[in-house]
């Protein structure tokens, strides 16, 4: 996994290939719309969905922690996907992986699905904050939008790119989306989504595919 380092408010962050974002000065690791529970808020509507992905996000979630010492998770929003997260196949899974890392600070900024699913749990021991919410230079949000004196760190808009092949080949990826104040994150969970519907003041794109961030050129201001 190759992460690319760069710098937001003067200060040294890294966008990671398992679409999250390092603050190595604060050990603060800021993901995006992680959706637990969608899928089997999907299955419940009797509809043919895979099962795991909530074991699947959790287990990307700890190698994240484990592997670079975080000390404080900030989640931008959308946690869990909808009210029928709440149940015990969901949040079993969450309950062991926050006893697995009892020592870790959690913070969840409220996205718009999280007004839906309700507050996790208090055994879950998050902080659960509205929007924005500052943190030293930057301010966490859901979602996308200037935050005056603050660098805007946010997700809601799961942005991807798409690229094309000589053979006519067509890729979506998903990005991190920079705009002039502000970073969108790419969406944390795998069974999200994505839209190639970025704001028409997209500064730059970095592409997130093969264990890597590449920035991509810019095209007339815009990826």
């Amino acid at each position: 996994m190759c992460a690319l380092p760069i710098m937001l408010a003067g200060e040294p962050v890294s966008l990671l290939p398992d679409r999250a974002l390092w603050w190595p000065r604060e050990h603060t690791l800021f993901v995006a719309d992680v959706h637990l529970g969608k899928a089997a808020s999907f299955r419940a509507l009797g509809q043919p969905v895979p099962a795991g992905t909530t074991r699947d996000n959790l287990d990307r979630l700890s190698g994240l922690v484990d592997g670079l010492s975080v000390r404080r998770l900030v989640v931008l929003g959308d946690f869990l996907h909808a009210a029928t997260a709440q149940q015990a196949q969901v949040m079993g899974p969450v309950r062991a992986w926050r006893e697995r890392h009892a020592t870790l600070n959690c913070l969840l900024v409220r996205g718009n699905h999280d007004s839906r699913a309700g507050d996790p749990p208090p055994s879950l021991r998050f902080d659960i904050v509205d929007e924005p919410f500052r943190i030293g230079p930057f301010a966490a949000c859901h979602h996308p939008q200037a935050v005056a004196g603050a660098y805007a760190l946010a997700g809601h808009l799961h942005p991807a790119v798409q690229l094309r092949g000589r053979a006519h080949d067509r890729e979506r990826l998903p990005c991190f989306c920079e705009v002039e104040g502000l970073m969108i994150l790419p969406a944390f969970g795998a069974f999200t989504g994505s839209t190639l519907e970025l704001p028409p003041e997209t500064l730059r794109c970095y592409a997130v595919g093969g264990g890597r961030v590449t920035a991509l050129p810019r095209l007339g201001g815009v990826c």
